[in-house]
């Protein structure tokens, strides 16, 4: 094998242990020491890394929240096709967390984020899904649809329970907001229906 590639492989593993040490670093609390090794992974090319700094910055875990280096990290593993990158460049255009809020942009990125998921990505599946339904309900970005909305809201609570038994971060808070979106799409559904039965659309007969 060419030699250039062995380094490209050897940079690989290189970035994917400093990406799991900083990951580990992360969830013991140490966030400058994860900051440190997710920088060392991102300077050996990995995308992922880019987005855990993002995180960092998002949530102001070494210092003071900082929305702009928060964009910078998302959306550079976005423009590489990460769908965690992709989803969190969403959540900024539909907040307007640096950049002016953008409906259309939000419900892209989701959109973008849901087919660049692989069947890795088990752990992205609940939030993207939420997203995509939580657009789909209420009409942002796109025109309302209850009954899409409803299809990918059950997809994020079955994934919701993946999220449980993997001990996913914040798992609980994401499942209280897919449970309470659920039963107002579901009591949405059910108004349109009880109208449509009070008022039922009869065609009449051609001749």
């Amino acid at each position: 094998m060419n030699d250039d590639y062995n380094d490209y492989f050897d940079e690989q593993e290189e970035a994917d242990k400093y990406l799991d040490a900083g990951a580990a670093a992360y969830r013991d609390g140490d966030y400058r020491i994860a900051k440190e090794l997710y920088e060392k992974a991102l300077d050996l090319g990995s995308v992922q890394a880019a987005c855990n700094l993002g995180y960092i910055y998002a949530y102001g875990r070494t210092g003071e929240q900082d929305d702009e280096k928060a964009f910078y990290y998302f959306n550079l593993a976005a423009a590489d096709g990460n769908p965690n990158g992709l989803y969190k460049v969403g959540d900024a255009y539909y907040w307007g967390n640096f950049v002016s809020k953008n409906p259309k942009l939000a419900f892209k990125y989701y959109r973008n984020a849901e087919m660049a998921l692989d069947d890795g990505d088990d752990d992205l599946k609940s939030d993207i899904y939420y997203r995509l339904a939580l657009c789909l309900f209420n009409g942002v970005g796109i025109e309302a649809t209850p009954l899409l909305a409803l299809s990918y809201i059950d997809q994020a609570h079955t994934y919701s329970y993946i999220d449980r038994f993997t001990r996913k971060f914040a798992w609980e808070s994401l499942a209280d907001k897919i449970e309470k979106l659920r039963k107002e799409i579901i009591l949405e559904l059910d108004r349109e229906y009880k109208e449509f039965m009070e008022h039922p659309i009869i065609e009449e007969d051609e001749y």
